[in-house]
């Protein structure tokens, strides 16, 4: 027994050693797979789960209004920021988002960040992955914080000087399981489908969306876009 403070033998130290650094488990992530159905494809959300022989929840409906507002100082190089209201029946949500194409600083961390829109809880960082082809992906990294309230006439916090763009759209959305299909109408009357489903920031995860998602959809004669929902949502120049 040991009288002083015990150390591991000297062997275990070496083979710690010879594994190298634990490897980070792999971060959440969104996989996704968005289409105009004027270029093909299913036209909506039923049609497409229904194509894809599986069984739809009831319909959730959404509006959705983007900001133009003045980003606080201190945004990571590279990073936009989004801020946004989503409606559905008497429950709101505000949400900040910071979106780039490159990892996040390690500092701040998710917890010590601090969210414009207050203390709060419910944040997350996660790894948004576009499909745009069989094999060819593009990746985006994103912080955010999100604030739930029951009064519709909620707002950001008043140092945001958050102004309405004034180009709000409507979302339907349906599960099956874990996967969600979504219908954005946007205020020029042209519609946008979203596929997407979540995962870890694996290749095990990217190929079983691959397979399970795209390669059906890719056969129904979707041609999938590039751009995110936000960037497409939040556009008024149109």
């Amino acid at each position: 027994m040991c009288r002083r403070r015990c150390r591991p033998p000297l062997a275990l130290l070496l083979a710690a050693a010879a594994a190298g650094p634990v490897q980070a488990a792999p971060q959440d992530a969104e996989f996704a797979v968005r289409w105009d159905p004027r270029q093909g494809g299913p036209a909506t959300p039923q049609e497409a789960l229904r194509e894809l022989r599986l069984k739809a929840s009831a319909p959730s409906y959404f509006e959705v209004q983007y900001f133009e507002f003045s980003a606080p100082a201190g945004l990571p190089p590279g990073f936009d920021a989004i801020l946004r209201k989503r409606l559905s029946g008497s429950e709101v949500e505000l949400t900040f988002k910071l979106r780039g194409h490159a990892p996040l600083p390690a500092r701040p961390s998710l917890k010590q960040w601090d969210c414009p829109l207050g203390a709060i809880k419910e944040r997350k960082d996660e790894a948004d992955v576009t499909f745009v082809e069989a094999g060819r992906t593009i990746t985006a990294y994103s912080r955010s914080c999100s604030l739930e309230s029951r009064q519709a006439d909620i707002q950001p916090a008043a140092a945001l000087q958050a102004r309405p763009k004034g180009c709000g759209s409507t979302m339907t959305r349906l599960r099956s399981g874990n996967l969600k299909i979504e219908e954005w109408k946007m205020a020029d009357g042209s519609a946008l489908l979203e596929a997407s489903r979540p995962g870890k920031h694996d290749e095990a995860s990217m190929r079983a969306f691959e397979r399970d998602v795209l390669q059906p959809l890719l056969a129904l004669k979707v041609q999938p876009l590039e751009r995110s929902k936000s960037a497409i949502g939040g556009d008024c120049a149109r």
